[in-house]
């Protein structure tokens, strides 16, 4: 009888040594997904106003729009942090799950601004954000800021 029960915790944790290499790379992935298709529509949404909008020099449109970062979970590996960025006339959102993944996508094709401090989201769960289209029709810019203020743990660390 002992020689079965130590049977089973053998095969037990050969299974579980072997599956959970896979389980984690499952919740990277689903973290990354959902971050990529929040990023897609934001990025949808963005293109459509700066189309259909001329910019000004002080704000002309304005969209508000939530992010939301998936915490750790079983089936979510969480997101490290979501970088708001102007690289080369284009704004990119940029992000790290868990603690080596990264991911990137381009938002919008004008140079995007953040209003104060560069803008760095670490914390799980809803982020809402304004976007505004400034500048002018040859250099259009959106603005990029936190509604609500910065959240003190975030701000710190920015």
């Amino acid at each position: 009888m002992i020689i079965r029960l130590l049977l089973a915790a053998v095969v037990t944790a050969a299974l579980l040594a072997v599956s959970t290499p896979a389980i984690s790379a499952a919740a990277v992935e689903r973290s990354d997904a959902t971050l990529e298709r929040q990023a897609e529509e934001l990025s949808d949404r963005l293109e459509r106003m700066v189309a259909a909008d001329d910019p000004t020099e002080h704000a002309s449109a304005r969209l508000v729009a939530t992010l939301r970062l998936p915490g750790r979970s079983l089936t979510s590996a969480g997101v490290s942090q979501v970088r708001f960025r102007h690289r080369s006339g284009v704004g990119l959102v940029t992000w790290q799950v868990g603690a080596t993944h990264r991911g990137s996508r381009v938002l919008v094709d004008a140079a995007l601004r953040a209003v104060g401090n560069p803008l760095v989201l670490r914390r799980a769960g809803p982020h809402r954000l304004s976007f505004e289209l400034e500048g002018s029709e040859h250099h259009p810019v959106v603005t990029v800021q936190r509604l609500g203020g910065p959240q003190p743990t975030e701000a710190a660390n920015g």
